[in-house]
């Protein structure tokens, strides 16, 4: 499924943070560990050293280095990506709230936008304890968009034995209004036929429909009351990746939830 893990890294501890996250990857896919970083020409062999010690904090003593000394970050993350087929990039995010680029950082922005690869993001609210592999959260709205991801989620829950849990956020208000009105809700049945619809190999497959006006906040809260340490997320391509990033319910969840965020690009609708 996956032939390389890249892992964007500065010499900072934050970036450091993707570190054990991108070796249980590694090891579940059977992947290699492809270390990147963007430095300057004058700063070479420090950088150097630096990514040889991750790797031997990686226990990946055979891990690729990548020293871009051409590319800013997204850049080096994006060409690696390129010449690396069959990648998933995994890093950490930034946690200063707000909007847009405070959310993520100006990096992890440009490279979701820029990389055409999945990620699998390390939010400010992960601890060793909660980022870890296990099973899925795959939360639906009803669009092609969102069940799109569907295919690489079995195929990682395949791999990885996870069971995958599929969640639809219904806003009381809109559902009591439509109960009021004699119609039939009907929740549920939505989420129903896709699980009905997905292969009879996987290890397992859960649905609930879950209530609230706030829609990343019960999706997080599922996370941690049932322990599903992934979270899966559509995003869209190049130009509507800014949906992700900029305050959207998905750039949310992956901002608070407290283990590992899975975004998958999609096409864009049009």
């Amino acid at each position: 499924m996956f032939e390389h893990v890249v892992v964007p890294l500065d010499g900072s501890n934050h970036a450091d943070r993707a570190l054990e996250v991108a070796g249980a990857v590694a090891a579940a896919f059977e992947a290699g560990v492809v270390l990147v970083r963007a430095t300057h020409p004058d700063d070479l062999d420090i950088a150097t050293t630096e990514l040889r010690e991750r790797a031997l904090r990686l226990d990946a003593p055979d891990a690729e280095l990548v020293l871009d000394t051409r590319n800013d970050p997204v850049g080096a993350i994006v060409e690696a990506v390129e010449s690396h087929p069959r990648s998933i990039v995994c890093m950490s995010t930034h946690g200063r709230g707000g909007l847009g680029r405070t959310l993520f950082g100006s990096i992890t922005e440009g490279a979701l936008r820029e990389a055409d690869a999945p990620f699998v993001l390390v939010g400010p609210h992960a601890t060793a304890a909660t980022a870890r592999i296990g099973d899925v959260l795959v939360p639906l709205d009803g669009s092609h968009r969102a069940e799109t991801i569907l295919p690489l989620v079995t195929d990682w829950s395949r791999t990885t034995g996870a069971s995958l849990w599929l969640v639809e956020v219904v806003d009381p208000s809109s559902a009591a209004r439509v109960e009021a009105s004699g119609d039939d809700v009907a929740e549920g049945s939505y989420l129903e036929r896709i699980a009905a619809g997905l292969p009879d190999d996987l290890p397992g497959v859960e649905w609930d429909v879950l209530h609230g006006k706030d829609p990343a906040a019960a999706i997080c809260e599922h996370a941690v009351d049932h322990d599903l340490p992934v979270v899966a997320l559509a995003s869209h391509g190049h130009s509507g990746i800014a949906r992700l990033v900029a305050g959207s319910t998905s750039s949310k969840v992956a901002h608070d939830h407290r283990g590992i965020t899975l975004v998958i690009r999609t096409a864009d609708d049009d």
